[in-house]
């Protein structure tokens, strides 16, 4: 064939340089408000994942598009290819978050920890779904989103109210200086329980929507695969990623950024088998992260320099995101969201209080770990987002969610450092469990 019978295939190219240079300046501009708000909000004892979200109402449709649409046009037009580069941006935002939050998950430790931890994990999710799934049972229709029945909406949002924040409750516990207690040791057991357990029961509701049409027979055999990945994470996936982390170590590589990039591809990969196996990729995530918890040679340092790295550039991308699509004066409804901050709330204090009675500890430490269970942060949002984009719910109940979630966060640390000030626990006393259980019983 001759030069000039030789045909060429033209490229395609999607992205020019004027989608690049308004995405850098997108991205700017969501960093630079999102991190000047969160330290405002840090500055008054409100939780940084507060003002992540309300740089994207700022924003978003909710202030700037109704003081300047043509500027909030200008910055977030509704171009499907803009959108689609810093929706990809924030959804890493998602996984990242998910990884980073296993990391406060130790498995062997919560398993280790005894009868108490596991009745407050478990009771602490199973109560606020039997008091959350007959109120929510009784709301209109026209919240539901366009996928849903009255049982799998329902069912999400009693299962929504029912989810903890481990690294708010960490958080909380090392600000107080009582991280080191045998009450935040099983407060922390206990949470991680939490964690898995509930976090199951969501992939369930998922599986719910997203596998309508498929036959029980292919649904029996997805349930199996993902209940066979998810044991061998939480059961051998440790063991695995401590012998990697002892391979890498000794290559003699940059430490702790060798390390950092095996934990991170370790994520990539769960995630990948997740999202394969017909269940979100932020579950893989999760996983990862728990496995990086419960990995032996993990330091609290190597943790906090991924979380610092992940948490200053891509979660606030993704909570600032949020603000982005949603109209918040539009989507704010009184009743449903007090009616939800209500259930969660009261909820996951009850369940977790009557866990920690049923498993014999004093009514001081109940209370304790009753408040130590309300927060629902950046994981109840995490849920609120997903069941969104899968027509769960609709856009007033997500607003009702994100309220609850930003309520219970910033009521659960002055309330548990209060507890924790009639207990007399930080304060130099001996904390010996026997010693300091006494003087519990005795308060």
């Amino acid at each position: 064939m001759s030069d000039g019978d030789t045909m060429t295939t033209p490229t395609m190219h999607y992205l020019n340089e004027g989608h690049i240079l308004l995405f850098l300046v997108q991205v700017l501009v969501i960093l630079g408000c999102a991190r000047t708000l969160s330290v405002v909000c840090e500055s008054v004892k409100i939780p940084a994942i507060a003002g992540d979200i309300l740089a994207g109402i700022v924003l978003g449709p909710t202030l700037l598009g109704r003081v300047s649409p043509s500027l909030q046009g200008w910055l977030f037009p509704m171009d499907q290819t803009q959108s689609i580069m810093l929706e990809t941006v924030s959804w890493l935002g998602v996984f990242f978050l998910l990884l980073s939050s296993g990391f406060h998950v130790n498995v062997g430790n919560a398993l280790r920890s005894g009868k108490a931890a596991m009745l407050i994990g478990i009771v602490g999710v199973l109560f606020p779904i039997a008091i959350g799934y007959p109120v929510f049972s009784t709301f209109d229709s026209g919240y539901w989103g366009a996928e849903a029945d009255a049982f799998s909406f329902s069912l999400f949002l009693a299962v929504a109210c029912s989810i903890t924040a481990i690294s708010v409750v960490a958080r909380s516990l090392g600000d107080l200086n009582i991280s080191k207690t045998p009450e935040a040791s099983l407060a922390l057991s206990a949470c991680a329980i939490n964690d898995i357990f509930g976090w199951f029961l969501f992939i369930v509701v998922m599986s719910l929507v997203s596998t309508q049409a498929i036959s029980a027979v292919e649904l029996a055999s997805t349930a199996l695969s993902i209940v066979g990945f998810v044991a061998l994470c939480l059961t051998l996936g440790a063991r695995v990623l401590t012998l990697a982390m002892r391979r890498v170590e000794a290559t003699g590589l940059r430490q702790p950024a060798a390390t950092q990039t095996l934990i991170v591809s370790v994520g990539l990969f769960c995630g990948a088998v997740t999202q394969w196996l017909g269940i979100h990729a932020i579950l893989g995530f999760f996983l990862a992260g728990t496995m990086a918890g419960s990995a032996e040679g993990v330091s609290d340092e190597l943790r906090n320099s991924v979380a610092d790295t992940l948490h200053a550039i891509f979660v606030p991308l993704f909570f600032a995101t949020l603000g982005l699509n949603i109209d918040f004066l539009l989507g704010l409804e009184l009743w449903p969201t007090l009616i939800f901050s209500a259930v969660a709330i009261f909820g996951k204090f009850a369940g977790a209080w009557l866990g920690a009675w049923m498993g014999g500890q004093s009514p001081q430490t109940s209370t304790l770990l009753g408040l130590v269970f309300i927060p629902g942060g950046a994981m109840e949002i995490v849920v609120a987002t997903l069941a969104l984009e899968l027509a769960l719910i609709g856009q007033t109940i997500f607003v009702a969610i994100v309220f609850a979630a930003l309520a219970s966060s910033i009521l659960a640390g002055p309330l548990i450092g209060i507890q924790t000030r009639r207990m007399r626990i930080g304060d130099g006393w001996d904390k010996d469990p026997i010693a300091e259980d006494s003087r519990m019983t005795v308060a």
